[in-house]
Order: C-alpha cells, then sequence, then structure tokens
C-alpha cells in the first residue's frame, strides 16, 4: 500500500487503523479527515456527567486528543506501517465553554516534530465553534516489531468486538489529611478494550481521568471545570495488576485549587498529574 493522500474527503477508517496502535473502542473518532498537514475529527462524550461542567470531561477529551495526535503523526509517516504512539507527556490547557454536556467536540491535530522515535502534536478542541482545550502531547515511537519484542511477557488475547470501554471495579477509597487514595486490586482486561490489541493496557488518559476524578471529590461535590494539567506518562498498568490512584490538595484560595496525583501499578509508579480545578461558581 501507498501513504494516504492528502484530501478533504473523509478518510478509510481500514486504512487509518492499520497505521496505529489503538482500535476500537478506545478508538472513537468520527468523520476523520486529513487534509493540508491536518488531521481533523469529531467525538462525543460516552462518559456520564459528573460535577466537571464541560461539553466532555477533561481527561475524556484528553484521551480522544491523544488519539487525534498520533493519527496525524501516523498520516505524517510516509510509509504504511503500523506503529505505537506511546503518550509520554502531555500539557492540557482548558478553556472555560458554555456548551452543554455531550455537545458535540471537534479535533484539529497537526504534528510540531517528527523523529525516528518521537512525535510531538499540539491538538485543538472546540465546541460549538468556541475554543475548548488546547493540548500538547509528546510520544515515543515504536514499530510493530519493537513493541511485540519489549512486551513478549505482556501477550494475551484480547476481545475483538467489545462495543464499549469496561469500566474499573470500585475498589478501596480511604481519604485523610486532604488527601484521598483509590485501590483496585485487579484491573480487568474490558477496561482496556482497543489498548492494546493482545496487549492489554490502562490507557494513560484512563488513569488520568481517575485521578481528575478523585481530585474533584476533594472538593466536596461543588461543580469545576479544568483549566490547566500536566501529565507524565512513565511505564505501563497491564490488565491483572493492582492499580493505585493517589490525589492530594496542594492549595486552594477558594476558587483555584491544585492537587498533585500519581497513579501506581503495584510497586511501580505509572504516571504523576498536576490538576488545576476551578470551581464554576466564582
Amino acid at each position: 500500500m501507498m501513504p494516504i493522500p492528502s484530501t478533504p474527503d473523509p478518510l478509510n477508517m481500514d486504512a487509518l487503523l492499520a497505521r496505529i496502535c489503538v482500535r476500537p473502542p478506545y478508538f472513537a473518532l468520527r468523520n476523520a479527515r486529513w487534509d493540508a498537514g491536518l488531521f481533523t475529527a469529531n467525538v462525543t462524550a460516552e462518559l456520564p456527567a459528573t460535577q466537571e461542567l464541560s461539553p466532555m470531561q477533561g481527561a475524556e477529551l484528553s484521551r480522544h486528543a491523544a488519539i487525534a495526535g498520533l493519527c496525524a503523526a501516523a498520516m505524517t509517516q510516509t510509509d504504511d506501517q503500523r506503529r505505537y504512539y506511546l503518550a509520554r507527556s502531555a500539557e492540557y490547557t482548558g478553556v472555560r465553554n458554555a456548551a452543554p454536556y455531550g455537545t458535540p467536540v471537534q479535533l484539529t491535530a497537526q504534528v510540531a516534530s517528527l523523529t525516528k522515535r518521537e512525535v510531538r502534536a499540539r491538538v485543538q478542541a472546540t465546541a460549538l465553534g468556541q475554543p475548548l482545550a488546547h493540548l500538547d502531547v509528546s510520544y515515543t515511537i515504536l514499530t510493530d516489531a519493537a513493541f511485540a519484542r519489549l512486551f513478549r511477557t505482556r501477550h494475551q488475547p484480547t476481545p475483538r468486538h467489545q462495543v464499549l470501554m469496561g469500566t474499573l471495579p470500585e475498589g478501596h477509597v480511604a481519604r485523610q489529611q486532604g488527601a484521598i487514595l483509590r485501590a483496585v486490586p485487579n484491573v480487568p482486561v474490558e477496561a482496556c478494550a482497543g489498548h492494546f490489541e493482545d496487549y492489554p493496557a490502562m490507557p494513560v488518559a484512563i488513569l488520568m481521568g481517575q485521578l481528575a476524578d478523585l481530585s474533584g471529590q476533594l472538593l466536596g461535590g461543588e461543580a469545576f471545570w479544568i483549566p490547566h494539567a500536566v501529565v507524565d506518562a512513565q511505564d505501563f498498568c497491564w490488565a491483572g495488576e493492582a492499580v493505585t490512584f493517589h490525589a492530594q490538595g496542594l492549595s486552594d484560595d477558594g476558587a483555584r485549587a491544585s492537587f498533585a496525583c500519581r497513579a501506581d501499578a503495584g510497586e511501580r509508579t505509572a504516571g504523576r498529574m498536576t490538576l488545576t480545578l476551578e470551581r464554576t461558581h466564582t
């Protein structure tokens, strides 16, 4: 096959998926297009609404934006080989958007820099034509063969026709002195559906979503939106492993509150996040 040409027409999904490392249901972009170096797609919230006031929760938006960014990277390559684009770090800058929860979100992604082993993408999200968020995401690139070699001990069959992402068990939740912890003894394969095929791992965005939920609980149920977050992904949390989520309040001026968050897979740190939440009554 040859590289997919630039065109304003919708992309052939089979051809796009053949180049990337994620699959439905984790991949949920619609109306994907590749034209003049820009990858565009639409997406709608799948998760239930929470106290986060936005057309889509920030963590779910980050999930779709990271996928849009890796699609832009895959389309920029000069061949059609499948590669794994592993999100390494991300910065999320949100904009208050009054569109109701569930309003379709438009994503526009482009590559900022690309080498053989790394890529950085910028992604803009809008809802009802108004800004919603900007994300800057960096990825490590692995060939299909390199990924299989590095993670051969993690290989296990995964469902091929799962319609929706599975959820994590509730686990055990504990609070103390401005902090909250959630411990889940076993990550089910269904919660990793589409990420990755036959190598099921919890997506970074899903891990960070759990941390954002915990941080929101520390606000006591008050409505909020997310103006800023910085994520550092350090390791995978694989299906079958225990995962523990930690959120610790750092500061709170009554309008904005900041948190230090961490997700641990067994004895390893899978990722860290600094998160700012802004109450909507201010």
